[in-house]
């Protein structure tokens, strides 16, 4: 099944289990001992293969440096935001990064954003790690004998004005004039949620995943005694608008598990079938709109 509207709402058969985000390169500045993300103008993002599925994520590349210089970089590669009071967060797992088709190591770093600053030194400072932190966005309550935060970056319901991200780095060399290929892989990071109703998911997810009535009526048929089992793959796009102009040729592939399953998209393109588990977009000079958020929904099993 496929619907379009305005916004482009694309209702697809998928697998249904939960996926977190996942990001396009960007470069990245220091800022007071952390990271930003910062704009390359003589950079060009060529072309990016981007491939989605349950079991893995793989991204291609071409960079092209258009100055007469070259430029040396760092580079990131940052997960989406953490939500406040997860049950759990898994990492991706089997982060892997080629250059040239040669392997390239990274480092992980955390990076904590307030009003567009890394605050995570601050937290280091007042005596916080990360398992501290992760703590706090996991159960949504501070590790005892913790220095308190500094109420500021709370709002007035105590929920935090920050966004906590996991960033993949590591420094770029671009010659002159001259082209070099990027890809990741990795198994993407999976969280199940408890079957949910149709309703639910539309309260939930149906503005920002675009369902329709009938993308709903899909949810209905696949939901059983208790619900349809879901999950959510958000993956950041827009960063590709770091790099100079838009990106020359783009192509998306969104490969399914099972003919059977559906999922739920805000996209402005238009999605060709082209196998009874695969979906695909091609567009030449491409700038993002908006990152993608996917709705997967299947009969519980």
């Amino acid at each position: 099944m496929l619907v379009s509207r305005t916004l482009c709402l694309f209702a697809l058969y998928l697998l249904g289990h939960g996926l977190q985000a996942y990001a396009n390169d960007s470069s990245v500045g220091d800022d007071n001992g952390g990271l930003l993300l910062t704009e390359q103008a003589n950079i060009q993002m060529h072309s990016e293969t981007l491939s989605l599925s349950e079991t893995a994520v793989d991204v291609r590349y071409q960079f092209i440096n258009t100055s007469a210089h070259a430029i040396t970089t760092d580079m990131a590669f940052p997960m989406p935001a953490m939500y406040f009071g997860m049950s759990d967060h898994n990492a991706i797992a089997d982060f892997k990064l080629w250059v040239n088709d040669q392997p390239q190591t990274t480092q992980r770093r955390l990076v904590v954003l307030l009003a567009g600053h890394d605050i995570w030194p601050e937290w280091k400072r007042l005596g916080w790690s990360e398992n501290d932190m992760m703590s706090l966005m996991e159960n949504g309550e501070s590790p005892a004998g913790k220095t308190a935060l500094p109420p500021s970056w709370f709002d007035a319901q105590g929920m935090p004005r920050f966004t906590v991200h996991e960033y993949f780095t590591w420094q770029q060399h671009f010659p002159a004039k001259q082209a070099i290929q990027i890809r990741h892989h990795y198994i993407p990071s999976l969280s199940t949620g408890v079957p949910q109703s149709a309703t639910t998911l539309l309260e939930s997810y149906g503005q920002s995943s675009c369902i329709d009535a009938a993308a709903r009526k899909g949810i209905q048929q696949r939901e059983g005694e208790y619900g349809a089992d879901w999950a959510l793959l958000r993956y950041i796009l827009t960063t590709a608008n770091n790099w100079q102009g838009p990106i020359g040729e783009f192509h998306l592939i969104i490969k399914k598990r099972a003919p059977g399953d559906l999922l739920s998209l805000c996209f402005s393109g238009q999605l060709q079938k082209t196998a009874a588990d695969t979906f695909e977009y091609r567009a030449h000079d491409y700038t993002p709109p908006r990152d993608l958020e996917i709705l997967f929904v299947r009969r519980p099993e």
